[in-house]
């Protein structure tokens, strides 16, 4: 989410968008990887339900670290 728009329920809106279309073909299981110094977006994940896993997701483009994977149970 860009700058100028982050805090008015962009990133919410984007999220909930994919759980909803997750849902819909039948996907059980949310994943997503993030980089590990991203607060705000892992803060944005959490509240939807994801939690860190522990695993390691690809490599960034540093070509150094990895970004952190988080899942979501979907009923």
């Amino acid at each position: 989410v860009a700058p100028s728009a982050r805090g008015r329920g962009v990133g919410d809106a984007l999220v909930s968008e994919v759980e909803r279309w997750a849902r819909s073909v039948g996907a059980r299981t949310l994943r997503l990887d993030v980089a590990e110094d991203n607060a705000q977006a892992i803060g944005l994940y959490r509240r939807h339900g994801l939690a860190c896993t522990g695993e390691q997701g690809d490599l960034m483009a540093d070509g150094v670290r990895h970004e952190t994977v988080m899942k979501k149970r979907l009923r």
